[in-house]
């Protein structure tokens, strides 16, 4: 979700040092060069490839896309552009290791590789190692009961052994200093680790959100749904509809998929939290392709919608049970009037608040790289309950990698901590797209509060 490949050569003048998502513009009028995803299948652990050489490596050029219209899985708001919704994949019937829901083959968990450093270093120094996973972003850590580390990332570039390709999702399973790639298909043509069997290339795809363990021991992870509406990928991007995938933190099997709850666009599971009897489950409408104009220079391509992306609501439900109905606080109480709820993060000087939650030391936390693809200030908030009142501690600077790299998106690690910090990571992108070592997270400790 980080692409903007909405720089213009105006914008980089204005904001050299400022984060632009993972795609950008060479300059006004001209083609949008993309800075890649992979495009992940239904789970099996790539074998280690060789990366593929730059001459073998495709430029994500603004792709063109077919005219044909995008099936929509569930409860999506009609558009005359993407024809009639589609049947939503059927769960099966009873949550069985024997029989696996159609498209999400059961994980193969190949060969590891291994990084001769702590884990947290070893996060940042695997990518672009001999494991085929090139860059990625929009990085979200899962801790599993057994120790272990699922990481989940958005338009992944994965190498093979015919070139990189981009998979919409992809999975990393990090033990200590070793990690496993985790994607659908094979190593020859890899495709998404969730929802392979229905994404679209470019047209329809998935993009992992927030999770947790449930009550049943199973790991939940909210999930994305993106439309494309423009003849180009990322042109004019939509989240349609919210999903919930169960998965099992021994196998890492998908068990069952299914609406969430909340299954609407406004994505109530962006970030989740459990704190004491509830799990809460935050939204942002995540509108970032496509929408109103840019905020630096003027450019026929849209940007954020600046009308929700400063907002971040809460919902809650009993801890662990992501199948029951959630309530919404309205800023007095809680209710399960959807349209009452209000913004609960600090909104004023933020025109973009792609918040992460999580409770460090007993406090509840939260983090934002402030503006999204602008900027380089990454706001720490603190809040008695999940729900407020926030008021901001702290601020933090992160550096781009280069002079026309971009970072955005903070989320929160959950290894690393000590009495004094905790550890975040970041998602960094060049503006043009095309320099992969920068499309690759990297990690800083923050203050926790006084």
């Amino acid at each position: 979700m980080p692409t903007n490949r909405l720089a213009t050569a105006a914008l980089l003048s204005m904001a050299a040092s400022t984060a632009a998502g993972p795609f950008l513009l060479a300059a006004q009028g001209s083609p949008i060069r993309e800075l890649g995803r992979p495009v992940a299948a239904a789970p099996t652990m790539a074998e280690p490839t060789a990366p593929a050489s730059p001459e073998t490596v495709p430029t994500k050029v603004a792709t063109e896309v077919s005219a044909t219209s995008v099936s929509s899985p569930g409860q999506a708001p009609a558009r005359s552009d993407i024809g009639e919704p589609a049947e939503p994949p059927s769960p099966p019937a009873e949550r069985s290791f024997v029989e696996t829901p159609v498209g999400e083959p059961r994980p193969d968990l190949g060969p590891h590789v291994c990084i001769d450093a702590d884990p947290t270093s070893a996060f940042t120094e695997v990518l672009g190692s001999e494991l085929p996973l090139a860059g990625a972003d929009y990085q979200r850590a899962f801790a599993l009961p057994d120790g272990r580390i699922l990481w989940l990332f958005q338009d992944a570039f994965v190498d093979t052994p015919t070139g990189r390709r981009l998979v919409h999702n992809v999975a990393l399973l990090q033990s200590g200093s070793c990690f496993q790639l985790l994607h659908g298909g094979d190593a020859v043509a890899p495709a998404p680790y969730l929802f392979a069997d229905v994404t679209e290339q470019h047209r329809r795809w998935f993009w992992p959100l927030g999770g947790d363990i449930g009550a049943d021991g199973l790991l939940y992870v909210f999930v994305a749904e993106m439309h494309e509406h423009s003849g180009r990928y990322l042109g004019h991007v939509e989240p349609v509809a919210t999903w919930l995938v169960s998965i099992d933190p021994g196998t890492l099997e998908v068990v069952e998929r299914t609406l969430a709850a909340d299954s609407g666009a406004d994505l109530y599971g962006w970030s989740v939290v459990a704190h004491r009897e509830h799990t809460y489950l935050y939204a942002h409408c995540y509108r970032q392709f496509g929408w109103d104009p840019f905020p630096f220079a003027e450019s026929t391509v849209g940007t954020h919608d600046w009308d929700c992306t400063a907002d971040v609501t809460v919902a809650r439900v009993p801890r662990g049970r992501f199948d029951i109905e959630p309530e919404y606080w309205n800023g007095a109480q809680w209710t399960n009037d959807a349209g009452a709820a209000v913004a609960v993060i600090p909104t004023e000087g933020r025109s973009v608040n792609p918040t992460q939650v999580a409770v460090v030391d007993d406090r509840v936390i939260a983090v934002t790289k402030v503006d999204d693809w602008w900027g380089s200030d990454i706001h720490l908030d603190v809040a008695p309950t999940p729900f407020g009142p926030w008021a901001t501690y702290g601020t933090v600077t992160v550096e781009a990698q280069c002079s026309e790299c971009n970072t955005y998106f903070a989320s929160i690690v959950p290894f690393g901590a000590t009495e004094a910090t905790f550890t975040i990571a970041v998602s960094n992108n060049h503006w043009f797209g095309d320099v992969m070592e920068h499309y690759r997270p990297s990690v800083l400790e923050v203050p926790i509060p006084s």
